[in-house]
Parts: C-alpha cells; structure tokens; sequence
C-alpha cells in the first residue's frame, strides 16, 4: 500500500534522507521513532508530496506521488484548530466541502460518535479554547479520521494525552485501521507508544532506516514475547546512545 523506495533528499548540500526504504502493507500500523533531526518530519512532508525527493519514489495505493497524495491525510503536531470555528465545525471543515446534504449529515453523525469515543461527548459545540490542550489533540486526530483516506500520518498523536487515554487511542485507530483498512504511520519519540500500538517499528538515524521490527498479531497477546521485543529494541536505542 505504501512503498518507500531508496528516497534521498537535501536542503541544499545538506543530506537529510539518504537512500530510504521501507513498506507498509494495507491495514498495517507503523512508527517512525528516532531522535530530534534524524529526519522524521522531511519524510512525511515527502509521503504528503508537499516536497519532492531528490532521488528514488514513492507509492502510494499503487499511485506514484504526486497523484498519490490523494489518498493520505497529515496530522501534524499542531491541532490548526480555528478558533471561531466550534469543535464539530472544526472536525467538519474538510469533509463537508462538495458534499451532498445527506451526505453531511451523515458525516456530521460520524464525528459525533468518534468525539464520544474518544471521551469528549457533549463538547461538540464547545470552541477550541474552551477546552483542554489534549481534548484539542484529540479533536485534531478526529478530524483526521473522519476523512477516511487509506494512509493517515500521524506527528506525536498521543503528546498531550494522560497513560489512560492512550490507552483509549490505541484501541480507537486499531479499530478503524480494522474497520476502513487505513494505513497508520506515526512519529513518536516514546517507543513504549510503538510497542503497544504498531505492527512495524522504523528506527531512522541519520536519514537512514538502521532498525526495522514486526511485531506479527499473535505476539502481542504474548507478555513475555513482548517484554523481550520491549528489552531489544531498548538496548539497541541506548546502544546508539539515543534518549526516548
């Protein structure tokens, strides 16, 4: 479904990716983990298609980018939520354009329910800053679903959210990954974020994918199979002498 091959790219003479591969399969959830300037944030600008790569394609649902763009959907680390919109219009703003009334309205319904999945029933037509930093993350992860494209990317999801409503996300896009087959790829700096949510774990150093895990469907139901997942990919982290 998404098909990264041997991406390089620079600003000016400054190398940021340096021949990148990696897949990710229909329905699969990825993390992207590696320290501040390893190149993390050029890469989803890259699979957006907002910058080209110097060297090396790009597919997505069987579309190189540029055409490929059409099929992914970018949640970046701020909420761009806007203020004199209510939490419900903010959601809306996108997936209404062009719509048929009915069409709307059973959107509309849509967002109503992810916003009570996520905790936040009865806020749908609060105003940005009448709530919370993390409830305007979640509105902003909400938005990104309602859109419903086969490759959601995903900057620090879970950065102003408590243990518990992690939790409560993790459960919430494993369901509609399982439910549409979206294709989840996120950046976080917390691997216990990585273990506990993804399919594949991508460690980029330096502009170039050092580490890859699959972690298969039956191994998470294994403590001690995950615990020793847990425990390699820490050692190999700390060997490299990066801090998450």
């Amino acid at each position: 479904m998404l098909e990264v091959t041997d991406v390089s790219f620079a600003y000016g003479e400054k190398q940021i990716l340096d021949g990148v591969n990696f897949s990710l399969k229909q329905g699969e959830i990825g993390s992207l983990i590696g320290a501040s300037g390893s190149g993390k944030t050029t890469l989803f600008r890259l699979l957006t298609g907002l910058i080209a790569p110097r060297k090396g394609k790009i597919i997505v649902s069987h579309l190189p980018l540029p055409a490929g763009n059409l099929h992914v959907t970018y949640m970046m680390q701020e909420d761009l939520l806007l203020p004199w919109r209510t939490v419900i219009s903010n959601m809306m703003l996108t997936s209404e354009l062009g719509q048929s009334t009915e069409i709307t309205q059973s959107l509309r319904r849509e967002a109503v329910q992810l916003l009570a999945e996520m905790g936040m029933a009865g806020c749908e037509e609060k105003f940005p800053d009448q709530i919370s930093g993390g409830m305007r993350q979640r509105v902003a992860l909400a938005r990104a679903l309602l859109q419903k494209r086969q490759l959601i990317l995903l900057d620090e999801p879970f950065g102003a959210l408590d243990v518990s409503l992690r939790e409560q996300m993790y459960l919430l896009l494993r369901r509609i990954k399982e439910k549409y087959g979206t294709t989840i790829l996120l950046i976080t700096h917390d691997f216990r974020d990585a273990l506990s949510l993804s399919d594949k774990i991508l460690y980029l150093e330096n502009g170039v994918i050092k580490n890859e895990w699959t972690i298969p469907p039956d191994l998470r139901h294994n403590p001690f199979a995950m615990g020793s997942m847990h425990e390699n990919l820490r050692a190999v982290l700390i060997k490299d002498q990066k801090e998450f």
